[in-house]
């Protein structure tokens, strides 16, 4: 374990980074550019914080194996522990959706309490790890040859530039990162990208239910129902008592109004009773706060000719998704785990970084992001409102026939639980090609006789599904 390492960026993103960096260098050192606040203040480098944040089961078990205390330390703050489908209830176009213990849980709680738990926890056991608060990176250093980046150049809050070396330089800096624009500016191409918007925005607000109602869950999610109500619902708990959050959100910039009565107005328009009578029965604990930059978007580092050595992206500075899938904070804790992984097994000779270390990471990290960007931007351009380039026609087939499935839950404790171990990137999605689901489908399909098209595309799917499972003894 030799030399040190800087890690841009402090949020989640650059927190879960320095802890897979601290088994591999004697130092390193996290540069944020905002305060940390042990209130649940916003900073600005999270907007969002006000909103709420779902961690997907995936993402809860690589935090708990990167620090094994966090999961009781939360609970004993309040957190919640919540099974996926005994505790959520689910609205789809169809009706609810099945409940029944999964086995599948999470964690619950407000991203503040979160991301500031895993900084504690973080502090407490790497003591290699540094933090250096309100410094600003404002560019990249690199070597005489033009191949290497060897360090940070920064600003801090009171005008002074300082420069941090590292063997290893880390963008974790989220969804606004500048690590495109640096690399340009020290002679390499500028990357393309990919941008998907559907116009989504989103207004959340904190209550304290009444003591005396009694209810079946502990979270409520209300669906869209495209093409006819782009509006959608999710009451979730965080620590408090009783104390929930309600967000309301719209797609093709049908946004939930930030005033009280219109606020009220919006949850009516979803269609579901329940999200009114929480609303009603609940005594408001913040203002309604609103967010609207929620596009998409995906830097295609790994597409690039020449990459520096020494340097490596990960998180939200690569691929950004839009927030109403919860799959940030997932992905990004997939992506530290990748790193590590990538430093265990591929990353110094004599104490130095291979050439072709930091190239091979992106490459990986497009795998890693390949998957949650077709789920999420595919749902997303079912909108005709979105803007970016419609998918293919096998991809619009696959979506199509993954939102079949969806639409089982209220009838089919299979498809319900395959598709939400999907949903929380704990099974590929073959998992839905299961037979049983496939004959489920075929058979409502078959008795409407206007679908004869899809009848015949689902039966060509059974036969693929079968056909892989067979070869690879898949069973679900």
């Amino acid at each position: 374990m030799q030399g040190k390492a800087v890690v841009i960026g402090g949020g989640i993103a650059g927190l879960l980074s320095a802890r897979v960096l601290s088994s591999h260098f004697e130092q390193i050192m996290v540069l944020e550019k905002d305060a940390y606040s042990e209130k649940a203040v916003t900073r600005n480098g999270i907007p969002q914080s006000h909103h709420i944040h779902i961690l997907l089961m995936k993402g809860r078990q690589i935090l708990t194996d990167l620090f094994p205390n966090l999961e009781s330390v939360l609970i004993s703050k309040g957190a919640h522990r919540v099974d996926l489908l005994a505790d959520v209830k689910y609205h789809l176009a169809t009706g609810f959706a099945l409940r029944l213990k999964s086995g599948m849980y999470t964690i619950a709680c407000t991203r503040h309490l979160l991301e500031n738990t895993i900084r504690d926890e973080l502090l407490t056991h790497c003591h290699n790890v540094k933090i250096k608060e309100n410094t600003m990176a404002t560019s990249l250093a690199k070597s005489t040859n033009g191949n290497e980046i060897l360090g940070v150049n920064t600003i801090s809050n009171n005008s002074l530039s300082s420069f941090y070396e590292g063997r290893l330089i880390v963008d974790a800096t989220g969804r606004r990162s500048e690590t495109a624009k640096w690399l340009e500016k020290i002679g390499f191409e500028r990357p393309p990208q990919l941008k998907i918007n559907s116009w989504i925005g989103y207004a959340t607000q904190k209550y304290k239910l009444p003591d005396n109602l009694n209810l079946d869950w502990k979270s409520l999610i209300v669906m869209t129902k495209p093409p006819t109500n782009p509006r959608m619902a999710v009451i979730y708990p965080v620590e408090g008592d009783n104390v929930v959050m309600v967000g309301l959100l719209g797609i093709g910039k049908t946004y939930s109004p930030t005033d009280k009565d219109g606020f009220m107005e919006f949850a009516k328009q979803i269609g579901v009773d329940e999200v009114k009578g929480i609303i009603e029965k609940s005594k408001p604990i913040s203002p309604i706060f609103g967010y609207r930059e929620t596009g998409s978007r995906q830097y295609l580092f790994e597409n690039m000719k020449k990459w520096p050595d020494n340097l490596v992206a990960l998180g939200d500075s690569v691929c950004a998704f839009n927030p109403l899938y919860g799959q940030g904070i997932t992905v990004t804790a997939i992506c530290a785990k990748t790193l590590g992984n990538h430093l265990e097994n591929d990353w110094q000779t004599n104490y130095h970084i291979k050439k072709g270390f930091s190239q091979s990471f992106q490459k990986k990290i497009a795998k890693v992001n390949s998957f949650p960007w077709l789920l999420g931007t595919s749902e997303d351009l079912r909108w005709p409102t979105s803007e970016g380039p419609r998918p293919n026609l096998l991809t619009t087939i696959m979506q199509k026939y993954a939102n079949d499935v969806m639409l089982l839950g209220p009838e089919s404790k299979l498809a319900t639980r395959s598709f939400f171990a999907m949903m929380h990137m704990l099974k590929s999605p073959l998992v839905l090609f299961h037979p049983l689901i496939m004959t489920h489908l075929l058979y409502k399909k078959l008795a409407k006789k206007k679908h004869q098209k899809i009848n015949q595309i689902i039966c060509l799917l059974f036969v693929i599904s079968v056909v892989i499972m067979i070869r690879n003894k898949h069973v679900v």
